[in-house]
């Protein structure tokens, strides 16, 4: 991925279309796939089942919009919310790979947020690989979008729409936004460790993290699965909805505010992207936090990918990335209330 800058600036760059791998690469893949969907689902059902969440971090109240009425949507109100109030809208789109997890996910971010900032927050789900493959996600997200704009029942200040998500769900974040009802109406963008660039192979990305000596990189060895799962042969790696590094910044949302993950081997696309679209991409110290007018950047040290969600490691090591996270909330929910107004 060095060079990067170099080679994808262009307004217009050449497709870059996804060739069938091998048969035994798909079969591993497969494998792969299906095996991690199946333990996750095991993982986060006993967890629910053994640690329930406390009432405070569950959702206002769960709806199905018409348009996807497979697919669940948590509202969460404010506690100091009086009727006849229009609140700003954070729309929340969860991670996992687009593989796995589902809205139930970022109960405990959503509810936390919204007593944080006093928005009315909407968390959303889409179908998942491998049966739902690209532009599935951001299609089945668009048409809830849509349906949640148009619900008279919430109280949306619609000059003041906001959107953000975790990894997976940064990269959909920053893809339904370049399209209707979001296109020019989304006032900014919170993106936390997603992946921007599917133009570049897993082993590449691995190859060029600026550190090696760190933690086991999560994602490295998921990677190739997810990437078999998501992109379909013959399809443009390079397709702005799918990579939204090479989208046209004027249909990316005014303002984003971009956080990586130090050990993780999505940090470097996230971190040149953000400095592209800044103009910084010749700035010497491309680690170090940045805000310009219309673009914010911050590297979580001694992160890896899904700091923010993450139960392992001991009592001093989770200590540090609630810290970490805190901080970052707070820059994010200050970084927010500028972009509103």
């Amino acid at each position: 991925m060095k060079g990067q800058a170099d080679t994808t600036t262009a307004e217009s760059p050449p497709p870059l279309w996804k060739v069938r791998m091998p048969f035994w690469h798909r079969v591993d893949c497969f494998i792969r796939l299906w095996l991690l969907k199946s333990l996750a689902a095991i993982y986060f059902y006993f967890r629910r089942l053994v640690r329930p969440p406390p009432r405070r971090y569950q959702p206002t109240f769960v709806r199905r919009y018409p348009s996807r009425p497979m697919l669940n949507a948590h509202i969460f109100f404010p506690p100091n919310y009086r009727a006849g109030e229009r609140l700003p809208l954070y729309l929340n789109i969860h991670g996992g790979g687009f593989a796995v997890g589902n809205v139930q996910v970022d109960d405990r971010f959503c509810a936390a947020w919204t007593e944080r900032t006093g928005m009315l927050v909407v968390s959303l789900d889409y179908r998942r690989v491998p049966r739902h493959p690209f532009p599935t996600a951001t299609y089945d997200l668009v048409a809830q979008i849509k349906d949640v704009l148009a619900d008279e029942s919430l109280p949306i200040d619609p000059e003041r729409i906001t959107i953000g998500g975790f990894s997976a769900g940064g990269n959909l974040a920053l893809s339904v936004s370049q399209l209707p009802p979001l296109h020019g109406r989304v006032k900014a963008a919170v993106v936390y460790y997603p992946i921007v660039d599917f133009g570049h192979p897993p082993p590449v990305k691995l190859a060029s993290r600026p550190y090696t000596d760190g933690p086991l990189d999560k994602i490295g060895m998921m990677a190739w699965a997810l990437d078999w799962g998501y992109v379909c042969v013959g399809q443009n790696r390079r397709d702005p909805l799918l990579s939204p590094w090479y989208a046209d910044p004027k249909d990316l949302p005014p303002r984003i505010y971009m956080i990586a993950a130090q050990w993780d081997m999505l940090r470097l696309e996230a971190q040149q992207m953000i400095h592209r679209l800044a103009g910084l991409h010749d700035k010497e110290d491309q680690e170090a936090s940045f805000e310009t007018s219309a673009y914010k950047w911050t590297l979580a040290r001694g992160c890896t990918h899904g700091f923010t969600h993450g139960q392992e490691g001991n009592a001093a090591e989770r200590a540090y990335r609630k810290k970490v996270c805190e901080d970052i909330y707070g820059q994010a929910h200050e970084w927010l209330k500028s972009a509103l107004g």
